[in-house]
């Protein structure tokens, strides 16, 4: 469980390991709150686990998930556990990555019918046009799956939503993260501005003295309200480097990596994909795509060279086109409108169908344990 402490899938997650067995849990239980999830190693004879089960069972909620783990190597103990609706039954010794992979197995499709797809956006250096592709991406997002998407501009001194979606939001994200109380998806609501169809934004006040210091707590605040509000939502993040930042990264569903393909942003990519993923694991993509593409051809490094540096192919490339993007930027329209055949629209188009594209979701395992899900 130590390892797993930085991990994404627990960063919002509060735990508590305790020495003993199913006995000291339940002992434990008895005086307070039960946790959602329960992890106990056991070292019970087989014939006495059904019994100290339903005593752990008496002292937990009705929503508590348990994973087991003995040295009980027993495919019908197991199928009989699982039957009778313990989440998950491991043969130990068992080390992190493997109980990581149970903890996800037990919340595989969790939270899939209400929470949108967290996808955050970070340029590998300044003036790559991250905050361009990811308005760009989630307009494309909306009109291919005719679905909600959410872009929250948290660059918060010069964000540019608002003026590439060519509006003047009344208020913004600061307004969001100064709530005294907590952050709720209801009042959020009423800050968002609507810039087309299917797509809304939170814009940045665009503002050098907001005088407001993000920490961890409040932007994880603002994640879990804005998750439920939209089928994608798309995180604009500065480029600057913050403990909320990094955390708020690690935690995404998906990470799109903007860079120029040159050494500059093939050294900043390299350090980015070895410090996320220990943190994001196999199961959370991060994918790289260059922006800029041909506008210094003789310097312009290949997408070869950034396979062999970073061990990841550009999910895409986006093609220079300096009158496309600065037409696009100049009017605050979308560059789908100013040009909806440009080699640049398609590589956007071609970067939020990868993005949209189906997750495998292992179904939800169902209960008959009087207690435990």
């Amino acid at each position: 469980m130590q390892s797993l402490l930085d991990d994404r899938l627990l960063f919002r997650c509060e735990f508590e390991i305790q020495p003993g067995g199913l006995a000291t849990a339940t002992a434990a239980l008895l005086e307070r709150k039960t946790p959602n999830l329960l992890i106990v190693e056991m070292d019970e004879d087989r014939e006495s686990f059904f019994a100290e089960l339903e005593n752990l069972a008496n002292v937990c909620d009705p929503d508590t998930r348990l994973i087991l783990i003995s040295t009980h190597n027993d495919i019908d103990l197991f199928q009989e556990l699982i039957k009778n609706g313990v989440s998950d039954y491991l043969v130990g010794p068992v080390d992190g990555p493997r109980l990581r992979e149970s903890i996800a197995r037990v919340y595989a499709g969790h939270d899939a019918d209400t929470d949108g797809k967290l996808v955050a956006f970070y340029g590998l250096s300044g003036g790559v046009g991250n905050s361009v592709i990811a308005h760009n991406t989630a307009s494309e997002l909306a009109k291919l799956y005719d679905k909600k998407s959410l872009v929250i501009d948290m660059d918060i001194c010069f964000g540019t939503a608002a003026l590439n979606f060519n509006v003047q939001p009344r208020q913004t994200v600061i307004d969001a993260l100064s709530q005294s109380a907590k952050i709720e998806s209801d009042l959020l609501d009423q800050y968002l501005v609507s810039v087309g169809d299917n797509v809304s934004i939170l814009a940045s006040p665009a503002s050098l003295s907001s005088n407001i210091t993000i920490t961890h707590k409040i932007f994880d605040q603002l994640l879990r309200a804005v998750k439920p509000m939209a089928d994608f939502v798309i995180l604009d993040m500065p480029h600057l480097w913050a403990p909320w930042i990094s955390d708020g990264i690690a935690a995404a569903d998906e990470v799109i990596l903007i860079g120029k393909p040159d050494l500059t942003n093939l050294r900043n990519a390299k350090n980015m994909v070895e410090y996320l993923g220990p943190k994001r694991g196999v199961d959370a993509p991060t994918r790289l795509v260059l922006n800029q593409v041909g506008a210094s051809k003789k310097a312009d490094l290949s997408e070869k060279e950034f396979m062999e540096a970073v061990a990841m192919t550009p999910t895409t490339m986006i093609a220079y086109d300096a009158d496309l993007f600065g037409r696009s930027l100049n009017n605050g329209e979308m560059l789908s409108k100013v040009s909806a055949k440009s080699k640049s629209v398609l590589s956007i188009i071609e970067l939020a169908q990868v993005i949209g594209g189906e997750r495998g979701q292992e179904e939800e395992k169902t209960s008959i344990f009087s207690r435990f899900k």
